[in-house]
């Protein structure tokens, strides 16, 4: 799997990300450091004991590092979930913000183990 197919199956922007990072040997250093990093697990324990402000700090950090890597869709739906927790308790149910966090993680998530299969 190239770099922009990767882009291109988890509904990033490959051009933005080429913009941003210059090129391909770093976007895929970035790519394969991105699976080691905790803020989603962080973020679903954090809502799931209700502490507001570790889950908008796991959140953030995870919306931030996809609006980096120009991962589109994570960053979005990241951004929504981390938006409705930044003044602490959400104001109404988070399940399905947090589902659609968790879709587009997941897809982020099994197309780098593909990417990175592929490279050994």
């Amino acid at each position: 799997m190239t770099i922009k197919e990767f882009y291109e199956n988890t509904h990033s922007d490959y051009d933005d990300a080429m913009e941003r990072l210059g090129s391909e040997k770093l976007i895929s250093k970035y790519l394969l450091k991105f699976m080691d990093l905790t803020d989603y697990n962080d973020m679903i324990n954090s809502i799931q004991i209700k502490d507001w402000e570790g889950g908008f700090k796991a959140s953030h950090n995870l919306k931030g590092i996809a609006l980096n890597m120009s991962f589109t869709a994570l960053a979005k739906s990241g951004s929504e979930l981390c938006e409705t927790m930044r003044h602490g308790a959400p104001q109404s149910d988070i399940t399905d913000l947090v589902k659609q966090v968790e879709a587009d993680y997941k897809l982020v998530m099994t197309e780098l183990k593909k990417y990175r299969d592929e490279l050994q």
